[in-house]
């Protein structure tokens, strides 16, 4: 029912685009988003009479069931957030841009649901700052200042205070449920460890969205070599690792004529940065932590597989052995913008950033697929999102239960739309394609709790994560005997956290 009513506003909206394009009215970011009516679903069809489902309200979106008595008598909801530049956590007035008010209406519309006041303190929280905002929480806690009702934090903060027993079970608290599509399912699954979670995400945070991967097709690239545009073939379920790597040869052009690979030539298939490699781990449906039958954690048995050491093997021949694939440890995004290659893989908020208002003719395409037997699409998502989480020291934990289901409710209604189905969908896409790739895309995002917990199992040193993606970043594939070398000390960490966790 879900997917056939988002095909329903998909399709409204791609209307409202195609006037757009004719005059009818300007779909820039600053535009009133036009009023999308979906019908109710019905749950009986008897004759001519039709019983309209009222767990769904007049636009399509279902209906949370948090008491609408409830009331916190004006109570002030103290959120500590980590720093970033994306619309997420506050927004103070309406400024006509579609997401950020979006941001503005489920905080209003939250506070007036449950007569609460959302107060929000920031500090630094990177990768470069996050043991700092996790020494402030656990500082605060110490002192029982009981100083914060929620936590709004960076993906490996989580894993941190999760590990140093500063947040609550949210499984235990009132009001949260997360049987609703506004709560990651795939994150539940895998981040629930011992019929325990510490941490969630979901709509409630429109990082998710900006951080997840995807390929991006140069559109003027392929008709230059005569290439097909793939989409069709992704929709069809056939968009593979191998194609990508066969659509990427012999595309190499020395355009700066300096007789020698360099960023500014044109290639298959350019990549930045080692976390965007990525895209061809997750994507190829590994994991590199699962949970164990008995419910503790254990290394996946994909991180060492024939599969695993294949995909290094095959992006290894494209960016190291011939001149198809050009991958660079920088981690500016700019170069996507000057549109020289055939293929670019990137996050939603590079799609944001260095291809809106480009004139690059691009297209949108997921992670590629191992091979045609694989079921679904993976989407990655960098682990530069939000994790929301409960102190151990929140004054009234029903009430910071009851804020959290509301906000990620009210950012399924408000903030999700505006940035996925306005935004990314229609004013990113280029082409009758892009919507529906985006769709598959979203649905199909993917996490690993490897990732929260990246620092106890090794950091950059030696995590899973690092040590097979530096197996692509330097051009060597020693995954088998690196792996037999570290694999102990993944099992110590393993028993450390699952200790933790108990």
């Amino acid at each position: 029912m879900k997917r056939t009513l988002s095909a329903i506003m998909a399709l409204l909206m791609l209307l409202g685009v195609a006037c757009a394009a004719i005059g009818c009215s300007d779909p820039g970011e600053t535009a009133e988003p036009a009023a999308t009516t979906v019908a109710p679903a019905a749950s009986e069809n008897i004759g001519d009479e039709v019983t309209v489902d009222d767990r769904y309200d007049s636009k399509g979106y279902l209906k949370d069931e948090l008491d609408p008595t409830l009331n916190f008598g004006g109570e002030t909801v103290r959120i500590f957030a980590w720093e970033h530049t994306l619309p997420e956590f506050e927004v103070e007035e309406v400024t006509g841009s579609v997401v950020e008010d979006s941001v503005y209406t489920r905080n209003a519309n939250t506070e007036s649901r449950l007569n609460v006041k959302l107060e929000f303190t920031f500090r630094p929280g990177n990768n470069t700052a996050f043991q700092d905002f996790c020494k402030e929480v656990s500082n605060s806690i110490s002192v029982g200042e009981g100083a914060y009702d929620l936590i709004g934090c960076y993906l490996r903060s989580a894993g941190v205070l999760t590990l140093q027993k500063q947040l609550q079970d949210m499984l235990e608290v009132e009001h949260l449920d997360f049987e609703k599509p506004w709560w990651s399912s795939s994150l539940l699954e895998l981040n629930t460890i011992n019929n325990q979670l510490y941490f969630i995400s979901g709509d409630i945070a429109s990082t998710l969205i900006y951080q997840m991967m995807f390929i991006v097709y140069n559109n003027d690239v392929g008709e230059q070599y005569n290439l097909t545009n793939p989409q069709q073939i992704a929709l069809d379920g056939k968009w593979t690792q191998e194609l990508l790597i066969e659509m990427s040869k012999d595309v190499y052009s020395d355009l700066d004529n300096d007789g020698k690979k360099s960023e500014q030539d044109r290639y298959g298939l350019f990549s930045i940065t080692h976390p965007l490699l990525d895209i061809f781990y997750m994507g190829a449906d590994m994991h590199y932590v699962v949970p164990g039958d008995d419910g503790n954690l254990v290394i996946s048995e994909d991180i060492l597989s024939d599969r695993s050491i294949s995909v290094i093997d095959r992006f290894n021949g494209l960016y190291h052995n011939s001149n198809d694939g050009f991958f660079i440890k920088s981690a500016s995004a700019t170069l996507y913008a000057e549109g020289n290659s055939l293929f670019y893989n990137v996050s939603g908020q590079h799609l944001a950033q260095q291809f809106r208002g480009s004139e690059i003719n691009y297209s949108i395409l997921p992670a590629p697929k191992y091979d045609e037997s694989q079921e679904n699409y993976r989407t990655p998502v960098a682990f530069t999102h939000t994790m929301y989480c409960i102190p151990i020291d929140a004054n009234n934990t029903a009430m910071s239960g009851a804020v959290l289901e509301c906000m990620a409710s009210e950012g399924y209604r408000n903030v999700t739309p505006a940035l996925f189905e306005t935004s990314f969908k229609y004013q990113y896409s280029k082409n009758s394609y892009d919507a529906e790739i985006f769709e598959i895309i979203r649905d199909n995002v993917v996490f690993d709790i490897s990732r929260p917990f990246f620092d106890s199992l090794g950091g950059e040193a030696s995590s899973p994560i690092r040590v097979w993606r530096i197996q692509i970043e330097e051009g060597n594939n020693r995954l088998a005997s690196s792996g037999k070398t570290y694999s102990r000390s993944w099992e110590k960490a393993l028993k450390s956290i699952n200790e933790s966790l108990k």
